[in-house]
């Protein structure tokens, strides 16, 4: 499956898809100075060996605690598509994951807090390679079939997604390259999106696309892959998939994100910034707008 869709989205690009990194192991120091000050992305193979998660969790372990649970899920990819959200029956989203043939509507439990949803799950992951660096952690749990798309964005934090079963496919284009990304009014809180779409390319509208220098890089059970804050980067699911990923944030990032996004983010819940277009919000049957 990652070979077919490499092979399909190199046929959309004149330069060729660059090989990430792949590292074995590496100290917390190590790590440190070479992958978080430089801001430079790696894949990492053998570092969850030890992980509560990779022993335990599964689709019917998550529907065994997720009893009496309800979640948010997202239908297809709400950062350059149309923002479908719903809420509902945390088991009955599971066993439609279970049982997910139709790709293109598909039920995505995507960027579920661990602290809020699941706390007793904290302790069955290790992010210290990254967090012991940093002053505030967010980790989320993502779960979802395969064919789900998180469509091209920025984060404001570093961050480390870790593969507990199934596999995924990264796009990772550096910060520095910004000005071939095409940047979107739609607004996501802590998130900058761009207009590219890989699953509608079109190569006169996006034609800088051509001059960027994108990884990729397929994340196996067991590996994980750290994508530095602001880093653009799209991600594919190619198998029935359960990750988690951390959220780290320096002091300085932490109160300059909090300043520049506090007055945008009141105002669009307000519905007096970018009403209309956004991912964290949506209508329901009635018309009525709600946040996510």
């Amino acid at each position: 499956m990652s070979q077919e869709l490499r092979n399909r989205i190199q046929n959309l690009l004149d330069k060729p898809l660059l090989d990430l990194e792949t590292i074995d192991y590496i100290s917390h120091k190590d790590f440190l100075n070479n992958y978080i000050k430089k801001k430079k992305p790696v894949k990492i193979t053998n570092m969850m060996n030890n992980w509560g998660a990779t022993k335990k969790w599964s689709l019917d372990y998550f529907e065994e605690i997720g009893k009496n649970k309800e979640a948010y899920i997202s239908k297809g990819n709400i950062r350059q598509q149309e923002t479908k959200w719903e809420y509902g029956s945390f088991v009955d989203y599971v066993n439609q994951i279970r049982n997910a043939k139709d790709h293109k509507n598909i039920t995505y439990l995507a960027n579920l807090s661990i602290i809020g949803m699941f706390p007793e799950l904290k302790n069955d992951v290790d992010f210290s390679i990254l967090s012991d660096h940093k002053v505030k952690d967010s980790m989320s749990i993502w779960i979802g079939p395969k064919g789900t798309i998180t469509g091209f964005h920025q984060d404001r934090a570093d961050n480390i997604l870790a593969q507990v079963k199934g596999s995924k496919v990264w796009l990772i284009v550096d910060d520095s390259q910004s000005k071939y990304m095409y940047r979107s009014k739609k607004f996501e809180p802590g998130s900058i999106l761009s207009e590219i779409d890989l699953e509608n390319f079109d190569e006169n509208k996006f034609p800088l696309l051509q001059k960027a220098d994108i990884y990729f890089v397929e994340i196996n059970e067991g590996d994980m892959v750290f994508n530095p804050k602001n880093s653009w980067h799209c991600v594919y699911s190619t198998d029935t998939s359960i990750s988690v990923n951390c959220m780290s944030y320096s002091t300085f990032d932490y109160i300059e994100g909090k300043l520049k996004s506090f007055a945008k983010v009141s105002l669009h819940n307000l519905g007096l910034y970018s009403k209309n277009e956004c991912v964290c919000h949506y209508y329901d049957d009635s018309g009525k707008r709600k946040r996510r």
